[in-house]
């Protein structure tokens, strides 16, 4: 295991660059943060190398992720507690941080599954909410997920902590303009909107066939240009005094309730 001893070390420079979106473009590469999140993408093979405070990481964690690295072969180094807070970004870290390779993805390229859940982000701003709701889509089985070019990005540090790994598990295509969302619906799949107004309990529809649940920005809603493609508006029933939910709440509800209202059709 390499000691990295200096600020001037090219990794530790390399990690301060990425947490600034410029560079994590230019080099199509994102910083992840936390032992279980590496540890969970160690076996995609995107990990590029890995940082270990050696005194702040748990010892019983140590040698498992060691082991992991030594298994796909993935550089690690250790460095000491003074370097450390110089690349740390959470109050509590774990002691642990990986330079992961971003997944490219081109619509070109994407194929439309029958009855698949897919979720569209239009202008989601919340680092925390976009994390979110890439973790809870992996959790609900999206199939992959489209995020419009007005979108927070993707490899913020906080939104692949929010992930918890789920940016390594799940299809995302990011840069998606209304223009692709026509083709997308060309492909087949139906768009459904979350709106409060003129539209139907998200409990109501079937959800039959390729299917897309569109979230939008937390103070906006849904973009007009995105409006006018959805095939169907649907809203959460309030049971209380508040017109709406947090938007990664809503996405959570939203996603399992397709996916229930399509297990009972395939009954």
């Amino acid at each position: 295991m390499e000691e990295i001893t200096s600020r001037d070390n090219k990794k530790i420079k390399h990690i301060v660059q990425l947490y600034k979106r410029k560079y994590r473009t230019t080099h199509q590469e994102y910083v992840a943060e936390g032992y279980r999140t590496v540890i969970d993408m160690l076996p995609t093979g995107t990990v590029r190398y890995v940082i270990v405070n050696t005194e702040s990481i748990k010892q019983e964690q140590l040698h498992p992720l060691l082991s992991l690295c030594k298994t796909y072969d993935v550089q690690v180094c250790s460095i000491s507690n003074s370097l450390w807070k110089g690349i740390e970004t959470t109050v509590h870290g774990q002691g642990v941080i990986a330079v992961v390779c971003q997944k490219v993805r081109r619509l070109e390229d994407f194929k439309v599954e029958e009855n698949a859940l897919y979720v569209l982000i239009d202008g989601v701003q919340d680092p925390g909410n976009l994390g979110t709701l890439i973790r809870t889509a992996v959790g609900a089985g999206v199939e992959a997920m489209f995020l419009t070019s007005n979108t927070v990005d993707i490899y913020n540090e906080k939104t692949v902590r929010s992930t918890m790994s789920g940016l390594c598990k799940l299809p995302i295509y990011i840069n998606v303009s209304t223009d692709d969302v026509v083709k997308l619906k060309e492909l087949g799949i139906k768009l459904y909107g979350t709106v409060l107004e003129d539209s139907v309990d998200y409990g109501q529809p079937t959800y039959e066939g390729a299917t897309m649940i569109a979230l939008g920005n937390e103070a906006n809603g849904i973009s007009e240009d995105i409006l006018q493609l959805v095939t169907q508006r649907i809203s959460i029933p309030m049971y209380g005094p508040m017109e709406s939910l947090n938007v990664a709440i809503a996405g959570a509800l939203c996603m399992y309730k397709v996916q229930e209202r399509k297990l009972c059709l395939s009954k």
